[in-house]
Order: structure tokens, then sequence, then C-alpha cells
């Protein structure tokens, strides 16, 4: 176990300027890097600053010829490709939590989440029961209100609510619970374009994309991300798919995983062209770090 204390001590707006002019850093005025210092912070800044910083040196000098212009444009690109993720997502979520409660209330009763007979790890299944039940008892909507006013609370509400006061993370978690036997969680991944023997890729997409979902609701830094939690390239390949994925732990992986998962629960949702025009706005450098490969819009998957 690491025994160093972090003693750095925190530093006024105007020092933290002062340290970063004082490495190299050009293209903005000591008034102005303080006035977005104020509101960004230093800390979250430096995600954006170290591609163009030597951080081999305990002085992490800027590199020469790295500009403000460089980091202010991968920053703002960021905001943009967070929000079009973001609202891709919602899509995606929605339908997960809808699918998730319906098929299997249709085969096993309102409250089969209390059910551990169709669940593989009875371990897993109670804690996932008790983290569904705590944001059932956290929860503030009305139509909870409605429920405990007008039915005996000791009993457990049906799927359809208590599935709709929990978190992405909680629904992938039961899903990815279910005992590979159970039909309904076929259904759930013929709906969303798999068969029975891929179920396991729609798992760990949906694991994946609740990690990146996650980082969107901190506003962290997603475009040059490497993904811990990694998405399954799926072998049995759909008819539109894409080729050649370098970088399984690359944001394009995941626009892939959204863009195929929209196609069967947004097909009218204009996703393509909003990516497109996003994309065409990136800089060759940005498009690397997110693992865009040259010929990605020829793809069938995106034409």
């Amino acid at each position: 176990m690491p025994s160093q204390i972090y003693n750095k001590p925190p530093l006024t707006l105007e020092k933290q300027a002062d340290l970063l002019m004082g490495r190299g850093l050009k293209g903005i005025s000591k008034e102005k890097l303080i006035e977005f210092l104020s509101s960004v912070g230093y800390y979250r800044l430096r995600g954006y600053t170290y591609p163009y910083q030597d951080n081999a040196q305990s002085d992490t000098l800027f590199v020469r010829g790295s500009d403000w212009f460089d980091i202010e444009s991968d920053y703002n690109f960021d905001i943009c490709l967070r929000t079009l993720v973001v609202e891709a997502l919602g899509y995606i979520e929605i339908a997960a939590r809808s699918q998730l409660e319906y098929q299997l209330s249709i085969s096993h009763g309102s409250r089969w989440y209390e059910d551990p007979s169709l669940c593989h790890d009875k371990n897993i299944f109670q804690d996932n029961l008790k983290e569904l039940k705590k944001h059932w008892d956290r929860s503030r909507e009305v139509f909870k209100e409605h429920y405990e006013q007008d039915y005996d609370a000791t009993v457990s509400p049906p799927a359809w609510m208590i599935f709709e006061t929990t978190t992405f993370g909680t629904v992938s978690k039961i899903f990815a619970n279910l005992d590979n036997s159970v039909n309904a969680k076929t259904e759930i991944s013929k709906y969303f374009g798999f068969n029975k023997a891929s179920t396991k890729v729609l798992v760990s997409w949906f694991q994946h994309l609740n990690l990146v979902r996650n980082i969107c609701a901190h506003y962290s830094r997603l475009f040059s991300r490497s993904f811990i939690v990694k998405p399954k390239v799926p072998t049995n390949c759909f008819k539109k798919w894409v080729g050649g994925i370098q970088h399984q732990d690359r944001i394009y992986m995941s626009i892939c995983v959204i863009t195929k998962l929209l196609e069967a629960c947004a097909p009218d949702y204009e996703f393509k062209n909003a990516l497109n025009d996003l994309m065409s706005k990136a800089s060759p450098r940005q498009l690397t770090s997110m693992g865009f490969p040259n010929d990605w819009k020829t793809q069938d998957l995106f034409k």
C-alpha cells in the first residue's frame, strides 16, 4: 500500500495561470486564462493540455509548436461530442429499460425481479435487488407516492414502476445476470438485432454504454479517452456493421455500438446525419484520438 501522502498546496487562479504560462503555454493572455480556469478548473483542463506537454519530465513543459487554440478546440469539440452521445444514449437506455420491464413481466409476472430462479448468480441477484429497492426508496416520483398511498406498500411495486426509478447501470446488471435459458432475455436480444448465441455481446454493449453515459453525466473528457470496460466485437456480423476496428477501447467503437442499437430502437432518429456534421468539423488529430479510421464513412454501418 502506498505510503506517500499527497501534499501539493492549492494555488490561486493567478498562480495556476502563471504555472501554465511558465511551462510554455502560448496563444492566450493571462487574463483570459484566469477567466477560463475560474469556470473550468485546472485539474479538468489538465486532461486537455496533457497531449501537448512533455509528461515524461517533472516540469511538463508544453511541446514546441503547441498552442491554446488546439487545447480550446479539443475542449469545445468534446462538449459537442458528449451532447451528441448522451442524447443518443437516452433512446437506447429507455428502450432497454422498457424491453426488460415488458418481456419479463409478460412471461414471469409483474414482480419477476424478486424471483432468484431467473438468475444465473444468486449472490449478484441479491445485490441487484437491494440496489433496485434502494433507488425506489429514494425516489420522489409522483407515481411512487400514489402507489404507496393507494396500495399496500409492504408489497413490492410492479416492474414497470420500480425500473423507472433505477439507473441504467442497474438495468444492465440485472439483464446480464438473467439466466440464458430465460426466453425473455432472448427476446430482448432479438429486439436489438442479436440472436441467443450473441446475447453476451449485447450484455457487454450495455455495460460499456453505461460507463460512457456516466462519463457524459460528469462532463468528463470523452473524445480521447481509453475505456477500461470495452464492448465485445460481434463474431457473427450483422448485415450492416464495420470492419477493421483497431482500437476497441476508443469512442469510435462506442459510436459503432450506439449506431447499431439505434437502428433497432430509434430508426427515425437522425443520428448519422448529426454524427457526419460533427465529424466534418473534427481535425485529423481529433479523429485519430477517437479511433476513427480514414474510411469510416464508407463502412456499411454509416452509409
